[in-house]
């Protein structure tokens, strides 16, 4: 479809004078669809109106530097690149519908992790616990050096003054423990 005279007249006031009602006209023009549209692809009401002001601001910035022959195809191609964006963003991440007397409409969360997420945090916990409660300082220092710090078994008997066999020992020793406390409080 070819740009009307009119669209062409209001792009070159935009662009040459930076006439904000031409640019005002065009989208009086144009909002409508460009708001359906984004309703068709985004989730939420806040979503729109987060992508289309953003969308509003980058037709304005390009018009005013840039020649351009057709607004709509503009639009519409600024319009499919703040939807990748919202998406590219939200990647990793839910949508949540949660109803309340504010009317918020839904909670991000981490998405395809979430179960795992909140499974490796109590996981972690109970094993900080369970090496909070080893009694013997050697058995906690070799294990956060081991398991924590990364340190090889070779290093960490270099730093403790052992031999690696007696390092191996410990290791062995503080995670049978690790494991007896972990599983009572199972």
């Amino acid at each position: 479809m070819q740009p009307t005279k009119r669209e062409k007249f209001l792009l070159t006031r935009i662009r040459i004078f930076k006439d904000e009602h031409a640019f005002e006209s065009l989208l009086n023009e144009y909002s409508p669809a460009l708001q359906r549209f984004l309703y068709s692809k985004l989730p939420g009401h806040n979503d729109v109106e987060d992508a289309y002001s953003a969308l509003m601001l980058r037709l304005w910035e390009y018009t005013i530097r840039t020649p351009v022959e057709h607004f709509s195809g503009l639009a519409y191609t600024v319009a499919r690149g703040i939807i990748a964006e919202f998406y590219r963003k939200r990647e990793g991440k839910e949508y949540v519908q949660i109803s309340d007397a504010e009317g918020e409409e839904g909670v991000e969360v981490e998405s395809e992790y979430s179960a795992q997420y909140v499974e490796t945090q109590v996981d972690s916990q109970l094993v900080k616990d369970a090496i909070k409660k080893l009694q013997n300082e050697d058995d906690r220092e070799v294990i956060l050096l081991r398991f924590v710090e990364g340190y090889r078994v070779k290093d960490i008997a270099t730093y403790l003054g052992k031999t690696e066999n007696a390092v191996s020992v410990i290791i062995h020793r503080a995670l049978k423990k690790i494991r007896k406390n972990i599983l009572k409080k199972e």
